[in-house]
């Protein structure tokens, strides 16, 4: 009976505190997400990430291969994280399956390969895999990828990423991995909104067009799953369509994420960017105009993976301070922090 007025009273301050008890630096960490160097609680880039977490910098981390040296220490890294903070931090990881796999404790299917299976086997495969990152601790998921299988030259294609061409049929097997993991109490994030299957090249490297070829049946899966916001993000790809903003790509793009994504589809939930270390932001964007333009676009959560080609060791108390002085000048709202606050506090509560 104490444990379930512990978790009430929990879950009544992870849903008031963005307005009372939360100062402007705590409502800033939440709405950050960093990867991390080290693959064990004594590694000196794991400590460094802990104190984040502890003083309230950032909301939560996500973890690569290069961070998983073993089972017994990677659970024993997360389980510090979860133990170091009064508001649950965000342990996230991508595994979708296949080749979007950062642990090699067991084999998923691929996207394609699970979309041959029927419901009895698509609930079996992805049991197991809610199971098995359940035990490691995880609480965040950035999976399942609900681009449509369009360009044969896309490489969500190319690694057997997509569940298929048919819209319907990717959110039918998109809905099921969400709830055997939202069974689990692990957080969802479908991606890559607003569609990476129609477009030839890899955000990773660099800048990617999707105008000439993208498909509006791609915003179904979106507009089929919105009603799973509770334990569910959208991860908002760095995709270029001038037909949805000629000025930005679709995570700096507040045409992109605030009119399409939120007012015209309805999702209310987290908004989360796609790693902004990949080459398609980093080599055209500064760090300043990336946390501005997010920012008000309507994304909620920034992702760095201090990942690609960097690890940058001030970038959470850099991405403070540029908010501040942004604040500070008026581009950029304080209500909006709050708005995104609440909305991570509320889908924290949920773990």
């Amino acid at each position: 009976m104490l444990q379930i007025f512990k978790k009430i009273i929990l879950i009544l301050f992870l849903l008031t505190s963005c307005s009372f008890a939360l100062s402007l630096d705590d409502k800033i960490g939440q709405m950050i997400i960093l990867g991390f160097n080290g693959n064990s609680v004594e590694s000196k880039g794991f400590k460094k990430i802990l104190k984040d977490v502890e003083k309230g910098k950032i909301s939560g981390v996500i973890l690569f291969s290069k961070n998983i040296k073993s089972k017994n220490d990677l659970i024993k890294m997360n389980e510090k994280l979860l133990s170091s903070s009064d508001i649950v931090p965000f342990i996230a990881v991508d595994n979708e399956g296949g080749a979007i796999q950062r642990h090699n404790f067991y084999k998923s299917l691929t996207a394609q390969q699970v979309s041959k299976k029927n419901e009895a086997q698509i609930i079996k495969e992805y049991s197991k895999m809610a199971d098995v990152l359940s035990e490691l601790k995880f609480n965040v998921n950035f999976a399942p990828c609900v681009d449509l299988a369009i360009n044969k030259n896309s490489i969500i294609v190319k690694k057997q990423r997509s569940y298929g061409s048919n819209p319907k049929r990717v959110s039918k097997i998109a809905r099921i991995f969400i709830l055997e993991h939202n069974k689990r109490k692990i957080i969802t994030s479908i991606k890559h909104f607003p569609g990476h299957g129609s477009a030839k090249g890899d955000t990773h490297k660099g800048f990617v067009n999707s105008s000439g070829v993208f498909d509006k049946n791609e915003l179904v899966p979106y507009e089929e799953l919105k009603d799973l916001d509770k334990m569910n993000m959208v991860m908002v790809s760095h995709i270029y369509n001038k037909n949805i903003d000629k000025d930005f790509p679709a995570s700096l793009s507040k045409k992109t994420v605030n009119d399409l994504l939120i007012d015209k589809i309805g999702f209310k939930g987290v908004v989360i960017s796609d790693d902004y270390d990949m080459g398609a932001i980093r080599k055209n964007y500064s760090l300043r105009d990336i946390v501005v333009n997010s920012i008000n676009a309507g994304v909620d959560i920034m992702l760095f993976s201090n990942n690609i080609g960097r690890n940058n060791k001030t970038i959470s108390s850099d991405i403070h301070k540029i908010i501040k002085e942004e604040i500070k000048k008026g581009t950029i709202k304080e209500e909006d922090i709050d708005k995104s606050c609440e909305k991570i506090m509320a889908l924290k509560s949920s773990l």
